[in-house]
Protein backbone atom coordinates (compact mmCIF):
# COMPACT_ATOMS: atom_id res chain seq x y z
CA UNK A 1 0.00 0.00 0.00
CA UNK A 2 1.20 3.42 -1.10
CA UNK A 3 1.71 6.14 1.61
CA UNK A 4 1.10 9.60 -0.05
CA UNK A 5 0.04 11.56 3.45
CA UNK A 6 2.36 14.08 4.90
CA UNK A 7 2.29 15.36 8.11
CA UNK A 8 1.68 19.34 7.66
CA UNK A 9 4.43 20.63 9.96
CA UNK A 10 7.62 18.55 9.40
CA UNK A 11 6.22 17.31 5.86
CA UNK A 12 6.89 13.37 6.70
CA UNK A 13 5.46 10.44 4.93
CA UNK A 14 2.71 9.63 7.54
CA UNK A 15 2.31 5.71 7.27
CA UNK A 16 1.06 5.00 10.71
CA UNK A 17 -0.19 7.34 13.56
CA UNK A 18 0.40 8.06 17.34
CA UNK A 19 -2.13 7.85 19.89
CA UNK A 20 -2.11 9.47 23.57
CA UNK A 21 -5.00 9.60 25.76
CA UNK A 22 -6.04 12.84 26.88
CA UNK A 23 -8.82 14.02 29.32
CA UNK A 24 -11.35 15.88 27.96
CA UNK A 25 -12.90 18.41 30.20
CA UNK A 26 -15.38 21.12 30.61
CA UNK A 27 -14.94 24.13 33.23
CA UNK A 28 -12.23 22.44 34.52
CA UNK A 29 -14.06 18.92 35.08
CA UNK A 30 -13.06 15.28 32.82
CA UNK A 31 -16.16 14.65 31.47
CA UNK A 32 -14.47 11.93 29.18
CA UNK A 33 -11.13 10.08 28.08
CA UNK A 34 -10.49 11.25 24.51
CA UNK A 35 -6.86 10.78 22.53
CA UNK A 36 -4.77 12.52 20.26
CA UNK A 37 -3.59 11.49 16.90
CA UNK A 38 -0.33 12.37 16.65
CA UNK A 39 2.52 12.13 13.73
CA UNK A 40 4.99 9.58 14.96
CA UNK A 41 8.00 11.88 13.60
CA UNK A 42 7.42 15.29 15.68
CA UNK A 43 4.24 14.90 17.88
CA UNK A 44 2.46 17.32 15.98
CA UNK A 45 -1.91 17.00 16.38
CA UNK A 46 -3.30 15.44 13.43
CA UNK A 47 -6.42 15.23 15.02
CA UNK A 48 -8.67 14.81 18.41
CA UNK A 49 -11.12 12.31 19.47
CA UNK A 50 -13.21 10.09 22.16
CA UNK A 51 -10.76 7.28 23.55
CA UNK A 52 -12.29 3.85 21.35
CA UNK A 53 -12.09 1.75 24.03
CA UNK A 54 -13.05 4.03 26.65
CA UNK A 55 -16.06 4.99 24.69
CA UNK A 56 -17.52 1.61 23.70
CA UNK A 57 -16.96 0.77 27.46
CA UNK A 58 -19.31 3.33 28.88
CA UNK A 59 -21.91 2.42 26.19
CA UNK A 60 -21.72 -1.26 27.32
CA UNK A 61 -21.89 -0.03 31.03
CA UNK A 62 -24.92 2.35 29.93
CA UNK A 63 -26.96 -0.37 28.04
CA UNK A 64 -26.28 -2.89 30.98
CA UNK A 65 -28.27 -0.46 33.38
Amino acid sequence: MNHTAKCPKCEATVSSIKFEVADIAEHGQNIALGGLYLCPSCNTVLGVGLHPEAFVSDIVERLKA
